[in-house]
């Protein structure tokens, strides 16, 4: 955790300094988030299929880099926590809902956007690294715990979290002329959150996330 709040740091100073070159314009902003999950298997992971949105928070840094007047390529990293609600039938206890908690290092590398009188529309590839997983279960005497085995390690051989993830963005910002900014996007993903390699079929269980934010954007001199 150290080393990755560490390389945050030095990404946040070295796109400050770029943010001085003409044509960039360097932001930070904050917000929340609510998380879904989507595909054929869901109901591997939550009895029924069951899901039910908790609001996390997410907190990061924009570069916009306008190549003209109307069109512009925007760079972002963010880190966000994403918190859900499923339902857990593991044979021995009657069905309980658990809290499915995860926090994410996003990375968006390069969104083509469109610039218009302080509204900015764009879309792009996302990347996602995993920093940890957790679901509560039960234990032999029906008292509810934390497990973090479903974030798995190196002797995991099954049900045990993706570490990376990869989709696209799409979003809608508003700059006011202060320089605050009012956003929104769309997070898809394409790659399956648990690994089940030992069964003859990958669950099909992939992340849709909605993000609300609010910043501020630093102005040239």
């Amino acid at each position: 955790m150290k080393n990755i709040l560490t390389i945050c740091f030095m990404l946040f100073f070295t796109v400050k300094i770029s943010a001085q070159q003409e044509g960039l314009t360097f932001g930070i902003s904050g917000g929340i988030n609510r998380t879904s999950l989507t595909g054929a298997t869901m109901d591997s992971i939550s009895a029924t299929g069951f899901q039910k949105s908790a609001i996390g928070q997410t907190i990061g840094i924009t570069l916009d880099n306008k190549t003209s007047k109307y069109f512009g390529l925007k760079h972002e990293l963010f880190y966000s926590r994403q918190l859900m609600t499923i339902k857990i039938d593991d044979g021995i206890h009657p069905e309980f809902t658990s809290k499915f908690k995860r926090q994410y290092i996003d990375l968006f590398p390069v969104s083509p956007g469109f610039y218009y009188k302080g509204v900015q529309v764009y879309a792009g590839p996302y990347l996602g690294l995993l920093l940890n997983a957790s679901v509560q279960h039960k234990d032999a005497d029906g008292n509810i715990y934390t497990d973090t085995s479903i974030y798995g390690n190196g002797t995991a051989s099954e049900k045990y979290s993706q570490k990376m993830d990869a989709g696209f963005v799409a979003g809608l910002n508003y700059e006011l002329p202060n320089g605050i900014t009012i956003g929104g996007r769309f997070i898809r993903g394409f790659v399956p959150i648990i690994e089940n390699a030992n069964t003859k079929e990958q669950w099909k269980i992939y992340n849709e996330s909605f993000f609300v934010t609010l910043g501020y954007t630093f102005k040239h001199n």
